[in-house]
């Protein structure tokens, strides 16, 4: 097991990883290398590993807030992203919030329309990460495959219960996805393609 494997390491090292969202990725991935490098250095110049040796290095380096805090004000200032990338971002969170009523109001061709135009939408995006457009697609694509699922199993032997089931979720699921892309949007500007 390397030092890096330790539980309480793994566990400040995401939690620095998740306060240190509005830095570039680059920036970020440079100062987790910094991070875990020291982090290696010191667990191998200590006699044990226990826990308490681990947790004495690591608030040696502070806490993941006060390092976000410090690496967030060193960043170079980034201008307010262009309005179009601004309104771009709106418009997909907006799109991929209304595929759901959309099928409540206008029908599975209005739905499967927004589906389409917010996931083409959001996959040019700069704004997320890969891994959030992928959960922001998979909540709102899961509405999609409910009413696939409702179409194979026959809305005849469906019961009542379980149609206002499959309607709640394809009004529920498209907004949770919305909400999630709205809170992981970047503000700082746009990331770069690879992140």
């Amino acid at each position: 097991m390397t030092a890096l494997d330790h539980a309480l390491v793994r566990a400040y090292l995401t939690e620095v990883e998740r306060a240190t969202t509005a830095l570039p990725a680059a920036r970020r991935e440079e100062l987790l290398a910094d991070l875990r490098e020291h982090i290696e250095v010191s667990l191998a110049e200590a006699d044990t590993r226990d826990d308490a040796t681990v947790s004495g290095i690591l608030d040696q380096l502070g806490s993941p807030a006060a390092i976000a805090a410090s690496a967030l004000a060193e960043a170079p200032a980034t201008s307010e992203a262009p309005e179009p990338d601004r309104l771009r971002t709106r418009l997909t969170i907006l799109v991929l919030a209304a595929s759901g009523p959309l099928m409540l109001i206008a029908g599975p061709l209005a739905m499967v329309a927004a589906v389409a135009a917010g996931v083409y939408l959001l996959s040019g995006s700069t704004r997320w990460t890969a891994r959030q457009k992928l959960k922001g697609a998979a909540l709102t694509l899961s509405l999609p495959a409910l009413l696939l699922v409702g179409l194979v199993a026959g809305a005849d032997r469906l019961g009542p219960t379980e149609l206002l089931l499959l309607l709640l979720l394809n009004v529920v699921l498209p907004l949770l996805g919305a909400r999630l892309l709205w809170r992981t949007r970047r503000h700082a500007g746009p990331v770069p393609a690879q992140a």
